[in-house]
């Protein structure tokens, strides 16, 4: 009887609010609270089983592939037959599995490339109606230009994406990055968590690909010299790329609508070609850490880029707003770039940046990826 109770007190009708709450996540909270009670009626039949929450994750992730029909009811009646699956898979598979985590924990895939471009220019921080931005500095000019009626992609997860399909070009030296065998693997590869409702990490996902898809970059660099005869001449090279120009998805039905999930993606050869040339190695627990601060990743990169160097290097905070494509007024930008910088040394220690008065110092410092 007390070995019964204990049982109980583990299982999954003792943690019904958690799965009720996990179930929400996966579903949507725009039924009845009613519905999702009578549904979680069904975990009876499981209610010995252990609660485990990863699995109870898993579980459900798979309840909504598998199922057309997206309610409380259907949805939990799906996860009791699937969870005990789970919990009766081979402990050496488990083993196996453990195993092969270990080596992919290597130092190696521990480290995601920047283009070099992409850590002095910018992607816009946050939504814009603008169709096109510049970001410049001295001699360096990058334009990012939304294609037909789309709008510019914006914000952490274009970032995410750009890093990731970066580094598997540059790892494994292919132009077709596969994005994983479904939407949820792909959204946890970039450090998020799978989410099916309206709104969510998933839709939010397939919105910036498809803008990064519909985005279009021209980079102008310029440099003096003087010809024979003492004259200054300015010669100016221009490079206009895609990230990538050939997309694939399969379309999946859920819950009465259209869900697109992308397969794979082709690198446009120049752009392949750039990111080849000028990979900047970035620390991949660092990026997954500052991922909801745009501003954070952007610092990240550019003093990455810049740094271990024996000079002092300064910059003007308005010349770095310029490359950022930031515009409003300095006294707002400041101590939005001194919190980013706070972030940022919390899981880089050692970068010896400081803001003074109206500038941001890089005193000599060590890359984090050595």
């Amino acid at each position: 009887m007390e070995n019964e109770n204990k049982l109980l007190a583990s299982g999954m009708l003792s943690h019904k609010e958690e799965y009720l709450k996990t179930l929400k996540t996966y579903i949507g909270s725009q039924f009845n609270d009613g519905s999702y009670h009578g549904a979680a009626l069904a975990l009876l039949s499981i209610k010995h089983l252990k609660y485990d929450q990863i699995k109870v994750n898993e579980a459900l992730h798979r309840a909504v592939e598998q199922t057309t029909n997206i309610d409380p009811k259907t949805i939990t009646n799906k996860f009791v037959a699937i969870y005990p699956l789970l919990e009766i898979e081979d402990d050496y598979e488990a083993q196996i599995e453990s195993a092969l985590k270990e080596l992919e924990a290597g130092s190696e895939n521990k480290i995601w490339y920047q283009y070099s471009t992409f850590c002095a220019h910018t992607l816009p921080l946050s939504r814009t109606d603008e169709k096109e931005i510049s970001t410049e500095y001295p001699n360096n000019k990058l334009t990012i230009s939304a294609i037909g009626n789309q709008s510019l992609p914006y914000g952490g997860i274009p970032r995410l994406i750009i890093l990731y399909i970066n580094t598997i070009a540059v790892k494994y030296g292919t132009d077709k990055i596969k994005l994983g065998k479904n939407l949820k693997e792909f959204v946890e590869a970039l450090g998020y968590r799978a989410s099916y409702i309206e709104g969510g990490t998933n839709e939010q996902v397939l919105n910036q690909l498809d803008r990064l898809f519909k985005t279009e970059f021209s980079h102008e660099t310029s440099k003096k010299t003087f010809n024979e005869s003492g004259q200054l001449e300015i010669n100016t090279k221009q490079v206009t790329f895609k990230i990538f120009d050939e997309k694939e998805s399969f379309e999946t039905l859920k819950g009465g609508f259209t869900e697109k999930t992308e397969v794979f993606v082709r690198l446009s050869n120049t752009y392949y070609k750039e990111i080849k040339a000028h990979p900047v190695p970035l620390s991949l627990e660092t990026i997954k850490k500052l991922k909801k601060s745009p501003l954070a990743l952007d610092l990240y990169a550019f003093i990455s880029y810049r740094a271990n160097t024996r000079k002092i290097i300064p910059i003007k905070l308005e010349d770095l707003m310029k490359q950022f494509g930031i515009k409003e007024e300095l006294w707002r930008f400041r101590p939005k770039a001194e919190k980013a910088l706070d972030s940022l040394k919390k899981f880089w220690p050692e970068c010896n940046v400081v803001i003074k008065k109206q500038a941001m110092i890089i005193l000599p410092t060590k890359t984090q990826i050595v």
